[in-house]
């Protein structure tokens, strides 16, 4: 009968074997999907038994809840829909795209794996992707779905279909996202791709002529 590991990683409290396993757990279902990861290769990177883990996790689909809870607890979609609306109460268009820009930038360049992590699910049709984007994606894109046609009604924005700009606006930074975590050899953008991408993107929108877009784009002293 195999027995775990007698290290001094066995010896963990509670807690701090559940993180280590939820950690673990991220960087291969990263590496190789949901499906080709098995719990006794986690257990072997973890360098315990396997039964430990059904002792957390009764079944693989528990350890991907718990890496989406986790998530969703370091994601603070409420906060930045706060901010986002504070700003577009203010007028301040280019604080709401860069807070956008750089939103999914960090995210997506500061956490590759759970970026890895959430494409794996999306190809697999695992459920992982599907509800993080009903947490975290919808409240945005209801927020965009709101800010842009106001904006439109008053003549601020150009006259173009709402859900064109809202991919606009969400792609860029996205697409920026992809190339620095799965391409990371491709050339880099020189200067601050926040900024440049919001520029872009702010001269896309605006229905007025460029000066305004150069006023907008006064460094935020918030």
């Amino acid at each position: 009968m195999t027995t775990e590991p007698t290290s001094s990683v066995s010896r963990l409290p509670a807690d701090e074997r559940r993180q280590q396993l939820i950690d673990i757990a991220t960087q291969l279902f990263a590496q190789r999907g949901f499906n080709a990861t098995t719990t006794r290769e986690i257990a072997r990177a973890a360098g315990v038994n396997e039964a430990i883990i059904f002792r957390f996790f009764p079944h693989k689909d528990d350890l991907y809840r718990a890496i989406l809870e986790q998530k969703s607890a370091d994601a603070r979609t409420d906060a930045l829909i706060d901010t986002l609306r504070d700003l577009a109460a203010r007028g301040d268009d280019a604080g709401v795209i860069r807070t956008i820009v750089r939103r999914i930038i960090d995210r997506h360049c500061c956490n590759p794996e759970f970026l890895r992590l959430m494409l794996h699910s999306s190809l697999e049709g695992h459920s992982l992707a599907r509800e993080y984007r009903e947490r975290h994606f919808a409240p945005l894109l209801g927020f965009l779905f709101e800010y842009i046609p106001a904006r439109q009604r008053e003549g601020r924005f150009q006259a173009a279909p709402p859900a064109a700009l809202v991919r606009a606006i969400l792609g860029i930074p996205a697409h920026h996202g992809l190339v620095e975590v799965l391409m990371p050899d491709a050339a880099t953008v020189p200067g601050d791709a926040v900024e440049i991408y919001t520029a872009f993107i702010l001269k896309g929108l605006l229905a007025g002529p460029a000066p305004s877009v150069r006023t907008q784009l006064e460094p935020s002293r918030d």
